[in-house]
């Protein structure tokens, strides 16, 4: 719930800002991976910013954090979007493993270069403290058993990081 919301957020932001300097923006694609199982995934692409705000409100909405640990945590990662500009939907942003490029000579190079210096940047922040939370599962499946709150999953500390950022970024 937490991560979730946190990198789905930011990316709508800094998509959002894009959309204002660029053109509208469609066809998102992100990974997502849980703090559970390892591997990353492909999650499902999103449309438009509506789209991706619709989904958002429904399965990462805005709540308390009393019950952040009461499931595995997910971290979304923003891989490529297209621009419509200039008539032409031909104008694709993506991630490189290093930053984010595109080949089109209709996006302003200062707006890829704003989203990686501020998109990535933040979700570098948010990626350290995600990967800094591991389970504590002295109790293998315990997410299959035990009732929410009787047993903590996660260390306090990381949690707290975790809570921080969630109150900068929701």
């Amino acid at each position: 719930m937490i991560t979730d919301r946190i990198s789905l957020n930011i990316a709508l932001t800094y998509l959002n800002q894009f959309e204002q300097n660029e053109g509208k923006v469609v066809d998102m694609l992100f990974s997502f991976r849980n703090n559970v199982n390892s591997g990353v995934k492909s999650a499902p692409s999103f449309g438009d910013l509506d789209v991706l705000k619709a989904f958002i409100n429904k399965y990462a909405p805005l709540g308390p954090i009393e019950h952040a640990d009461c499931a595995p945590l997910l971290l979304f990662e923003l891989k490529k979007f297209t621009i419509l500009k200039n008539g032409t939907d031909k104008n694709l942003v993506y991630f490189d493993e290093t930053k984010f490029v595109s080949k089109s000579s209709n996006i302003d190079k200062f707006s890829i270069e704003s989203l990686n210096r501020d998109y990535t940047t933040s979700m570098d922040e948010i990626r350290n403290a995600f990967n800094d939370v591991m389970i504590d599962e002295y109790i293998l499946n315990q997410l299959d058993y035990i009732e929410c709150g009787w047993l903590e999953m996660h260390s306090e500390v990381s949690m707290e990081k975790l809570i921080k950022l969630y109150n900068k970024y929701k």
